[in-house]
């Protein structure tokens, strides 16, 4: 079936390239939260540095709502630029 072509050959050959991605991404995410910090002045808070500091005292549900709905928006603008740019036919 499909599925199992998937599941047995394909994907298996993605994924190192799946691993690093998303090695590459975090590594990147984190230097954007250390430049962010260095960079910004007193009373400044960005988004990613008020998650880390909630992240150091401790995990609310707040914290859970933003990452939740970072990651939504993620995968629909993904799926939308996937299904406008895949050929016809």
């Amino acid at each position: 079936t499909r599925w199992a072509t998937f599941r047995r050959i394909t994907l298996p050959l993605l994924l190192p390239g799946i691993i690093a991605g998303m090695m590459l991404a975090f590594v990147i995410s984190l230097d954007d939260v250390v430049i962010t910090e260095f960079v910004k002045s007193g009373g400044q808070d960005t988004l990613p540095t008020y998650m880390l500091g909630q992240m150091r005292r401790q995990l609310t549900p707040e914290i859970n709502a933003i990452s939740t709905i970072l990651l939504a928006v993620t995968v629909v603008l993904l799926t939308s630029f996937f299904l406008l740019t895949r050929k016809k036919g």
